[in-house]
């Protein structure tokens, strides 16, 4: 039985109640103005089904904050932190989940309430509101004991044996399908997947052509179940022709590209897929899957993962590997006057994962590291950045890598122009963001909590 959790706040406008007979909370919009919250509106998850309740408060002109979406079942909603002035109106409000954290939405001002009761998440929400939210109040329902983590399984790709392998690694989720369309079969693949409050973009795989991608984002309670195909005689090898993929809304994604001969299919009962690997050349020749029980919780640590400010010039384009479990090894391309690009090896569950090369590799190579994993990781990342001859911004000009052992791993490079330093006290790192063309221009880290 649900405990309703008196709303705090004033009473004014229209009494509202969206009930307690749901398994989750699933997304919070919320909007502010002028004189404090002007609205909220719920997405409640029961047996599968996604329910959007009514706005509770009035739209007006204010401008609504991000989303707070709370990936269900992994995800839930722990808290409501909140303020509300002598007239009765919410002036502002912070969700919490055992995940994440939203920002403050509206004025951390005012007569300060949290709502919260310990080893229990939020269902359902109360209140008042008129032509804003007058007060909040929620249900409340025990937390159910998580089942273990267990490592991903990996299935083995189906399709012709041509081209390079390539894998993503097993995730939490898969976000976003993109299938490239040939003239042929399936010319290339990409995708996009969660890791806790994290998204990671995966590498192009195969050679996109005119006919552009075709591509679907799943829901944030979505998730694939079986993915089809086929392959057949490209240019004299086996190519993957059609990819179909189905979820446990019962949709149904595809198919895209042509029939072929020969028919597989990917799935095992009650798993979800979480990641994709495969061989790819000019085209995608072969796929596989990542699978993890359905319910499961995350193979992502239970602390949230923080996100540090990359460092150095403005030039050459994003790029994000995302958060792990930790780093395995690292290497740093060498070139004349900087660095010219880094790439990374990464550890996630019971996972390698090879992260993509950044930036542009020379004739001087790499000159890498290797940790002993898992009970050395790196504290620290120092550097330098400079504009150089030839570049319109600055570039990374050397990096060193410090460890918990302690270890120093460097300088890479040649020191020269502005220092900086990467790190958070009590914190590893286990990722790494930045921005690159021929040369690395910017360089940043997530860092995570550290745990015994």
């Amino acid at each position: 039985m649900a405990q309703k959790v008196e709303a705090q706040g004033g009473n004014g406008g229209n009494q509202w109640d969206d009930g307690s007979e749901h398994d989750a909370v699933t997304k919070i919009q919320t909007a502010a103005g002028g004189s404090g919250i002007q609205y909220v509106q719920f997405d409640y998850v029961k047996n599968g089904q996604t329910e959007t309740t009514p706005l509770r408060g009035i739209k007006g002109r204010a401008i609504a904050a991000d989303p707070f979406v709370i990936n269900h079942p992994e995800e839930h909603l722990v808290s409501v932190e909140g303020w509300y002035d002598s007239s009765g109106i919410i002036q502002g409000l912070k969700f919490n989940s055992n995940k994440k954290s939203s920002d403050v939405i509206g004025y951390n001002d005012g007569t300060p309430f949290t709502l919260q009761v310990q080893d229990k998440k939020i269902i359902g929400f109360h209140g008042f509101a008129g032509d804003n939210l007058n007060s909040l109040g929620a249900y409340f329902s025990p937390l159910i004991a998580a089942p273990p983590s267990v490592p991903p399984k990996k299935l083995e790709a189906k399709g012709g044996v041509s081209g390079a392998e390539w894998d993503d690694g097993a995730h939490d989720n898969v976000k976003k399908v993109s299938v490239g369309q040939g003239e042929d079969g399936v010319a290339a693949v990409k995708f996009e997947y969660t890791n806790g409050s994290q998204v990671v973009i995966g590498a192009e795989r195969g050679t996109p052509t005119l006919l552009g991608y075709e591509e679907f984002e799943l829901e944030s309670d979505e998730y694939i179940t079986i993915v089809e195909g086929t392959y057949d005689k490209i240019l004299g090898s086996d190519g993957l022709t059609m990819l179909t993929f189905k979820t446990n809304k019962s949709r149904t994604y595809g198919p895209y590209g042509l029939e072929g001969s020969t028919h597989f299919d990917l799935k095992e009962e009650g798993h979800k897929i979480t990641g994709f690997h495969g061989r790819a050349g000019a085209t995608i020749s072969a796929i596989g899957v990542y699978l993890a029980p359905v319910g499961t919780i995350p193979l992502t640590p239970a602390q949230p993962t923080k996100k540090l400010e990359a460092k150095g010039g403005e030039g050459g384009t994003s790029w994000d590997d995302g958060a792990f479990d930790g780093v395995q090894k690292v290497s740093v391309g060498q070139a004349q006057d900087g660095i010219s690009a880094v790439k990374f090896v990464y550890n996630k569950g019971s996972s390698e994962i090879i992260g993509d090369e950044h930036g542009k590799s020379t004739l001087l190579g790499f000159e890498e590291f290797e940790l002993d994993y898992p009970s050395e990781y790196i504290t620290e990342v120092n550097g330098t950045f400079d504009r150089i001859f030839g570049s319109d911004s600055a570039v990374l000009t050397m990096l060193t890598f410090k460890t918990n052992k302690p270890a120093t791993y460097g300088p890479f490079g040649l020191t020269a122009g502005e220092a900086f330093d990467l790190k958070e006290e009590g914190h590893k790192i286990v990722g790494f963001h930045g921005s690159a063309g021929d040369l690395l221009h910017k360089f940043g880290v997530h860092v995570l909590p550290i745990t015994n």
